[in-house]
């Protein structure tokens, strides 16, 4: 996990995208493991394509201010959540770009990786609708923010039962890959 008395998430991207249902459902796995949350989010007038944003912050202690400056960790699904939000990163974040954006090569970020996930969600699971979902398991599996167990029991609790053992597999994707990340970096 990252060193941190407070860990400051950001994801981001367009509507449409599930960028705040993953933060919801991030939230509810911090709450499952005991520890305390605050989630915000915000989004742009547009049903689907504007762009979105949702903040959580995790805690051991008592959260005093409920919003983030600078990011300990960002998604970013979007060329437009790249411009909007890579300047303003902590000098320690770790970031995670969807693979396919032209920005994901030149973040800035020391600990940023160019992750695959739509590639995943499309690709592998034949659903490009999960792309939160395996993107909430490649934040989990690079920082270990919450523990399996209560991300699977978030997942569980938030989605509905006809697509649930498809996002399960989403998310057991995206741990996987997260988690490969995680041990190149401590190699």
């Amino acid at each position: 996990m990252l060193n941190s008395s407070a860990l400051k998430v950001r994801l981001a991207g367009t509507g449409g995208q599930g960028i705040i249902k993953a933060s919801i459902i991030l939230a509810t796995a911090v709450v499952l493991d005991g520890r305390r949350v605050v989630q915000s989010q915000s989004y742009g007038p547009e049903a689907r394509g504007g762009s979105c944003k949702a903040d959580v912050i995790v805690s051991d202690e008592d959260i005093l201010y409920p919003r983030i400056d600078r990011p300990n960790v960002l998604l970013c699904l979007s060329e437009a959540a790249c411009a909007k939000y890579l300047p303003g990163i902590a000098d320690d974040a770790v970031v995670i770009l969807n693979e396919s954006l032209s920005s994901a090569t030149n973040s800035g970020a020391s600990r940023a990786y160019k992750v695959p996930i739509t590639t995943i969600a499309r690709e592998k699971l034949g659903a490009e609708i999960t792309s939160n979902i395996v993107a909430l398991g490649v934040i989990v599996g690079i920082t270990s923010m919450v523990s399996e167990d209560s991300i699977y029991e978030a997942v569980k609790n938030s989605i509905p039962p006809k697509v649930q053992a498809l996002n399960l597999k989403a998310l057991a994707m995206g741990l996987d890959e997260g988690k490969l990340i995680a041990q190149s970096y401590r190699a």
